[in-house]
């Protein structure tokens, strides 16, 4: 299996064979916003161990770049904190996309999102849109190959013990109940494992782990199903363009 996870600047591999367990990794620095320099990402891992990849594990994210009394970016019009929570995400997802495509093989798609993917942040609502969008992300592209060997799923936990939880932060997330690494570690393995989640969101809180209901309703349910002739028609067009 060989695994690609994407942080804001490194690429990390994992590589098992079966039948001696070697296990290798490679660090690769890279600009995660920047289309070509995750494309050299594939690159590396092709060269390094000369097999495509299996798992793309997307992780990177940064708090609020700014806020609303220094909003140092308004003047170009871009916020960091977009860039690199969502739009460098959606690109992650595109090029992992059309490299199983490519490759017709298939492979498995890990978002990161957040509690803060389900409910608002007052003081980060950069970093609450961000996760917001990352869920859309993973539904839209989980729907859309459900069933086909390509799953895109993500992981949300809840207050993660790191560095990033700091001061005023850690203080109420002390009080909600830490998340240990651990765990989250078990739902990007269990994700990994479990081909019967396709197009899913694992959440994971201080006291349990569970699989968030697909449908929140049955509208929602039926949207999804009226659309799967539109789907069908627009894998087939992907596949053609990208098989050439």
């Amino acid at each position: 299996m060989l695994l690609t996870i994407f942080t804001i600047c490194v690429l990390y591999v994992y590589f098992r064979e079966d039948n001696n367990k070697k296990k290798v990794a490679v660090f690769h620095q890279c600009d995660i916003t920047d289309w070509r320099s995750q494309e050299a990402l594939y690159e590396v891992s092709t060269k390094t161990f000369e097999q495509s990849v299996d798992v793309v594990i997307i992780i990177a994210g940064i708090l609020d770049s700014s806020n609303l009394v220094s909003d140092t970016e308004q003047v170009d019009g871009s916020y960091r904190t977009l860039e690199v929570n969502l739009t460098a995400a959606a690109k992650a997802n595109r090029l992992a996309i059309q490299h199983f495509v490519r490759n017709n093989k298939p492979g498995c798609i890990i978002n990161t999102s957040s509690i803060y993917g389900y409910v608002g942040a007052p003081l980060a609502p950069l970093y609450a849109a961000s996760k917001h969008g990352i869920i859309g992300l993973t539904k839209s592209y989980g729907t859309l190959f459900r069933s086909t060997g390509i799953r895109v799923n993500a992981v949300a936990p809840h207050f993660v013990d790191t560095p990033m939880v700091t001061g005023p932060s850690k203080t109420v997330a002390m009080a909600l109940g830490m998340v240990p690494m651990s765990r989250c570690i078990e739902a990007y393995m269990r994700l990994i494992e479990d081909d019967s989640l396709d197009g899913d969101v694992v959440v994971v809180t201080s006291e349990k782990t569970y699989i968030e209901q697909r449908y929140p309703d049955s509208t929602s349910e039926k949207l999804d199903q009226l659309c799967s002739e539109r789907k069908l028609q627009y894998r087939e067009q992907i596949n053609k363009e990208l098989r050439r």
